[in-house]
């Protein structure tokens, strides 16, 4: 309390000032007289001037939240949208594996890819089914558009997948439209090139490859891929033949494992 005595004992004659103008405009904003309301009015005006830089401030202020908010409205609309999309495509992957599964001429397993180079020794993926879902080594792993690889390594949840795109991976392969057969070896990307074949055997670009059937995993008939370029150049007395696989390896989630082969081939 004798601080406050004190500071008002100091700074008396400033608050003096201020009561005394404080009056002052109360006394002149209560009179009616002409020329008291031309002062007041430049008095108003004066400090509308003043309060404006304030109030543009505050205005900008006042934007730039909302502009904060649009943004942040426009992040959720944005990731809601991709969200959607990604819904959309997962349902027209879903759609196209139960058709498969529904067609398939086999006994299919539906699985996912959990994880991408569960081998250190071999280009794979690892699938979420295992031996307790009937799975085996060396079977078929397919999906609607073509061949993916096969099981090389059986857990009981888990198998991990070979892929086509290993170095070390070779299939059995022939033309539908000519039937020449040949060994199909990974090149790079979805590229693939075709072995062993003839230059005197017809084989165009377009063509479709599929599997020959010359094999204990695959079945006949499987798509595998299409002709992009051939070529007699090279020495010797084979082709150079290059396909591009049907199945897009970068974009792989979803498999089937062909857990029981049937006698006869597919209509080809």
């Amino acid at each position: 309390m004798n601080f406050l005595y004190d500071l008002l004992y100091r700074f008396r004659e400033y608050f003096l000032l201020i009561l005394l103008i404080a009056l002052s405009f109360i006394l002149i904003f209560s009179n009616d007289n002409t020329e008291v309301q031309a002062f007041r009015a430049k008095v108003t005006d004066t400090f509308g001037f003043v309060q404006r830089p304030f109030l543009a401030l505050e205005q900008m202020e006042d934007l730039r939240a909302k502009n904060e908010l649009l943004r942040q409205r426009n992040l959720e609309l944005s990731m809601e949208l991709q969200q959607r999309k990604e819904e959309a495509l997962e349902n027209e992957r879903l759609r196209k594996l139960l058709q498969f599964q529904k067609e398939s001429e086999f006994q299919v397993l539906p699985a996912e890819i959990i994880n991408r180079g569960g081998s250190s020794i071999v280009n794979s993926v690892t699938i979420n089914i295992g031996s307790a879902h009937g799975v085996k080594k060396d079977e078929a792993v397919v999906i609607s558009e073509g061949v993916v690889g096969k099981t090389i390594s059986v857990g009981e949840n888990t198998t991990i997948v070979q892929l086509l795109t290993d170095v070390n991976f070779r299939l059995s392969v022939k033309t539908r439209r000519t039937r020449a057969n040949g060994i199909l070896v990974w090149s790079h990307d979805n590229i693939c090139t075709i072995e062993n074949v003839p230059k005197s055997l017809d084989i165009m670009r377009g063509d479709t490859i599929i599997t020959s059937g010359y094999s204990d995993i695959f079945p006949e008939g499987m798509l595998v891929g299409k002709v992009i370029a051939t070529s007699n150049e090279i020495p010797g007395f084979h082709k150079q033949i290059d396909i591009r696989t049907f199945v897009n390896f970068n974009e792989l989630e979803e498999v089937f494992v062909i857990i029981t082969k049937p006698e006869y081939t597919v209509n080809n």
